[in-house]
């Protein structure tokens, strides 16, 4: 199979790393192995590929940073109009079998990947949808104005999936079921949920003495509650003096989380270590006793699975999705309590019975998240969604 990837939004490492590049960076690292890849996208995705030193993969690029001066709704308008006009010079072999696989439903990988797929009908189209922007005016806590906004084009755009797409990756059955109930046949959409690479965890020796309380893994976004974070951190030391936070991650809230952590007194308890990865990165997390993940509106959010991974028992805000992905190992507080997060993490570190508990459902969970079984169960269930006898992937749904 020769695998067309359209990946033409990515901002690569060390600036960020999303949940979507990651499922990205970790099935073509195996499918690549059975089969031909080629990538088109902007300059980030041939980044992105060899950062994490993929081979054995060919890129098209279609160059656009230079547009990034004007700002980022230009510069993603112009990635679009690129990506559109480009596919149109993409030829398939006829002596190969196509597949086309936009790595987001975002307007600049997926546009390209439905107009391609017009050219190559016979070709089947895979769209990874992770992440659906918040209803505005819901009440809840969202990941910022540009993600509500963006709801009404997600629509749209979500609407022609349904009826394009043979396949959709998403994250959550949750989602699943949606799409489901707007028509979508079950086998036509698989929830990825991520996985672990657990050579890395498991190649990096256990520390003599632990450096942190906890640690935080994730991008520092608005999503992912970095700067509640630091409120918290705030708590839990009034209860416990001198407890140590390590935050791995890069992102738009870098800046104001260092600027919240001065304010609040705590910037000698907060090391802010940046994009980390691999080795260097698990060195990190087995250097603490808890990971923390703060999220505020979440879909999954599989970065805390490496510490899982590594015995690491987790906390976060009691946020549907995440009562899937991580029903082990794992103390929850209602949404918006910060004293009562920081209440689960004191808990885990002065009690030493409810941590080794913990610890031990933590690791045997973590170890379930292996990334060569996960990307192997998701080309399956593409396989299948494919096959010549699958049933239709989409009907319209009852009235």
């Amino acid at each position: 199979m020769h695998i067309h990837w359209i990946a033409n939004t990515i901002v690569p490492p060390p600036i960020s790393l999303s949940g979507g590049d990651r499922i990205m960076v970790e099935c073509i690292r195996r499918w690549s192995r059975d089969h031909k890849i080629t990538v088109y996208g902007n300059e980030g995705a041939k980044q992105l590929c060899d950062w994490f030193e993929l081979k054995g993969i060919e890129h098209v690029t279609w160059p656009a940073d230079h547009l990034k001066k004007y700002g980022r709704l230009f510069w993603w308008f112009m990635q679009m109009v690129k990506g559109n006009r480009a596919v149109d010079g993409i030829t398939f072999s006829p002596a190969e079998k196509h597949l086309i696989l936009a790595t987001s439903e975002f307007h600049p990988s997926c546009l390209p990947a439905m107009r391609l797929k017009k050219r190559y009908p016979e070709a089947p189209l895979v769209v990874g949808l992770y992440f659906f922007a918040p209803k505005w005016f819901s009440g809840q806590p969202g990941p910022g104005l540009m993600f509500t906004a963006y709801r009404p084009f997600q629509q749209r755009i979500y609407q022609r999936t349904l009826r394009e797409a043979e396949m959709i990756l998403t994250t959550v059955p949750q989602d699943r079921d949606l799409m489901i109930a707007d028509g979508r046949s079950p086998a036509s959409i698989y929830a990825v949920m991520g996985g672990v690479d657990l050579t890395i965890p498991q190649s990096v020796p256990e520390p003599e003495k632990k450096t942190f309380d906890a640690v935080f893994i994730s991008r520092l976004h608005p999503q992912k509650g970095p700067m509640e974070l630091m409120d918290v951190w705030k708590i839990l030391t009034a209860k416990k003096p001198g407890a140590r936070l390590a935050m791995i991650g890069s992102g738009p809230l870098d800046a104001p989380c260092k600027a919240r952590a001065e304010k609040l007194g705590i910037a000698k308890n907060v090391e802010f270590f940046g994009f980390r990865d691999g080795v260097e990165k698990y060195q990190i997390i087995k250097s603490a006793r808890v990971v923390v993940y703060p999220a505020v509106f979440e879909v999954g959010g599989m970065a805390s699975a490496e510490a899982l991974a590594c015995g690491l028992p987790g906390v976060s805000f009691d946020l549907p999705p995440l009562r899937v992905y991580y029903p082990r190992g794992w103390l929850k507080a209602p949404p918006g309590d910060f004293a009562g997060l920081a209440d689960c993490i004191y808990r885990l570190l002065t009690d030493e019975k409810l941590y080794t508990e913990m610890s031990r459902e933590a690791l045997a969970a973590g170890l379930e998240w292996d990334w060569n079984a996960r990307a192997r169960a998701m080309w399956d269930a593409i396989e299948r969604s494919i096959a010549p006898d699958a049933k239709p992937f989409f009907a319209e749904p009852k009235k």
